[in-house]
């Protein structure tokens, strides 16, 4: 296998590569940090794996992994794209799903766990450990307000943002409430971050 590994920790990244390649199923692991380098290798099928960290954005400048995913994946659906996190939140790994990625991982995994998982996913398996119906999904709609919601605004602001009546916005709020399965705005907030509805501010 031949992957390209996209991470902004430097450390880790050449202590993973040395270790992925003492597998002999592995023949190299290369480590850019250029994107648009990146892309024109991805393009050019010169990887069957492309391991990518979520939060990149010191060497993207404002986008995700998710997001530089997603994009890749618009491009060309048959690459075979494996999330790479330290953050365990349903929300990231539903996204990864949604988006098309064929795996999801968590930097705590053991090496020769991650191994065996990408070589499912170069055997055209994916490796998820939710299945998509596992959560309760908010619809894209009820993920606006809370992002808005979150973010400091008024509920007459929101309402304005979403140009929907305060009344409505209420309905709504009560919904989400009901599907993160929280009472109060500190609760919705905390759940949100733990699944990843909103994102840390050090992303």
């Amino acid at each position: 296998m031949n992957i390209l590994l996209i991470d902004d920790h430097g450390m880790f990244s050449e202590s993973l590569k040395l270790t992925l390649e003492r597998d002999t199923r592995i023949e190299k692991v290369d480590i850019l940090q250029n994107i648009d380098k990146a892309k024109q290798k991805i393009f050019n099928k010169e990887y069957d794996i492309i391991l990518m960290d979520i939060n990149i954005k010191k060497i993207t400048g404002n986008k995700d992994g998710l997001t530089i995913a997603k994009e890749l994946l618009e491009e060309d659906d048959t690459l075979k794209i494996v999330m790479l996190t330290g953050f365990d939140m349903p929300g990231y790994e539903s996204e990864a799903q949604k988006i098309g990625a064929k795996g999801f991982i968590c930097k705590d995994e053991y090496t020769d766990v991650l191994i065996e998982k990408l070589v499912k996913v170069y055997n055209g398996q994916t490796v998820f450990r939710r299945k998509d119906n596992e959560m309760d999904e908010l619809t894209e709609r009820e993920k606006e307000i809370l992002i808005l919601y979150s973010s400091g605004l008024s509920r007459k602001e929101v309402a304005d943002e979403c140009e929907i009546s305060v009344s409505s916005l209420a309905v709504a709020l009560n919904r989400i409430y009901e599907k993160l399965d929280v009472k109060n705005y500190q609760e919705m907030i905390n759940k949100a971050l733990e699944i990843g509805y909103i994102k840390p501010s050090f992303f």
